[in-house]
């Protein structure tokens, strides 16, 4: 659910995604912001005739800086990782704060990773409470900047509760790792998560607080996902990746029509193509195989189908090929290939030969296929 959102902008390549739940909470984050800054502003002696914007103007300016400080915390996990050489796939912003889709292949380092975000917040939250302070600001600015060091100080706390998928959680697993190993590591982090989560429901029932029961709820199923992705990493953990590949692929064109070749695939019973480019040739034209004939990508037919789907479809198969489809080697291990398919961020993995060539497709049937027929043959062990 996490990389469905429209991207408003990337920063250092990074997409920067808008989830439309944000867009939904939005109103009530501005007012509940502008209940605190009416708590906060009655504190410091302030009333309400010596305002110059409504409280409820204010909560819609502190709810917007509230997640412009959400991103400055997700892009602080997201330039630590980058920093180690870590892929950071997307940043999305949504109804509970923002998640940052980063490749999990340096364990070592995720406890720093995961530490970097509420270091930001704090860190806001210290910059608002000085500037507060400092600058000779009108008093209802100064009970702003005060509301919103709060906040951020508030978000830097509750981030660093060990109750994963939370960054807490996240530091819990990196801190661990070195110790009991990456499986126990994340076994004890989710189901401390999945425990947190239950007492956080169990406070939002008896306080009648909706946003409490609502991240509880996605604090367990954050942990029940991590805890099956964990599982299915172990499983297949120094298996190559072609042991798992289909190679049902064909050819396409990258100026040949998506319906001809979504019609190709149908008839030949194909799970995808590699996309040719015949610079040789003419448009339309490929009937031979001349030197400018290469690879430059491969189109799955869920590609093909979702643009299908939407009525207005690319006039070229180039158009609707994904650029960023996660590419590895046979040979390489297996269980680095799962966040991928998992995150729902490619419909599948491709499959290269020493040479560089596409040689097959991983898909999520082909990984389920696999764990099915590995819990069947370790059934009859477990009854022993």
């Amino acid at each position: 659910m996490f990389d469905h959102g429209l991207t408003v902008l990337r920063i250092r390549g990074i997409p920067i995604r808008l989830h439309i739940t944000l867009l939904i909470f939005l109103p009530y984050v501005a007012y509940a912001a502008a209940s605190q800054f009416s708590v906060v502003a009655s504190s410091l002696g302030i009333s309400r005739e010596a305002l110059r914007l409504p409280p409820l103007a204010w909560g819609g300016i502190l709810a917007v800086g509230l997640f412009v400080a959400i991103l400055a915390h997700e892009l602080a996990h997201s330039f630590v990782a980058l920093r180690n050489g870590v892929r950071v796939r997307s940043i999305t912003l949504m109804m509970l704060g923002g998640v940052s889709q980063i490749e999990r292949d340096d364990p070592e380092h995720e406890a720093w990773m995961a530490f970097a975000g509420p270091l930001m917040s704090f860190g806001i939250a210290l910059g608002s409470y000085v500037a507060y302070r400092l600058l000779p600001a009108p008093a209802e600015v100064g009970a702003a900047l005060l509301a919103f060091a709060i906040t951020n100080a508030i978000i830097g706390a509750f981030n660093l509760l060990p109750a994963f998928p939370m960054d807490g959680g996240r530091v819990l697993r990196g801190l661990l790792l070195r110790r009991i190993g990456p499986a126990r590591a994340t076994r004890v982090a989710t189901t401390t998560g999945k425990g947190m989560a239950v007492a956080f429901g169990l406070l939002g029932v008896l306080s009648w607080n909706p946003i409490l029961f609502l991240i509880a709820v996605f604090v367990h199923m954050g942990a029940s996902a991590e805890q099956a992705r964990a599982s299915t990493r172990e499983l297949l953990r120094g298996v190559p990746l072609g042991r798992f590949m289909t190679d049902r692929l064909g050819d396409a064109y990258a100026d040949e029509s998506p319906r001809a070749v979504a019609e190709r695939l149908l008839r030949d019973n194909l799970i995808g193509a590699r996309v040719i480019d015949d610079s040789s040739g003419g448009s339309g034209d490929h009937s031979g195989r001349g030197e400018g004939r290469r690879e430059i990508g491969v189109v799955t037919v869920w590609d093909l189908a979702r643009q299908l789907g939407r009525g207005a479809a690319p006039a070229t198969v180039g158009a609707v090929m994904p650029v960023d489809v996660p590419r590895a080697h046979a040979d390489d291990d297996a269980s680095r290939s799962i966040d991928a398919l998992a995150s729902g961020e490619a419909s599948a993995v491709a499959v290269l030969d020493g040479g560089e060539h596409v040689i097959g497709l991983v898909t999520t049937a082909e990984i389920q296929r696999a764990l099915a027929l590995a819990g069947a043959l370790d059934a009859p062990r477990a009854g022993r």
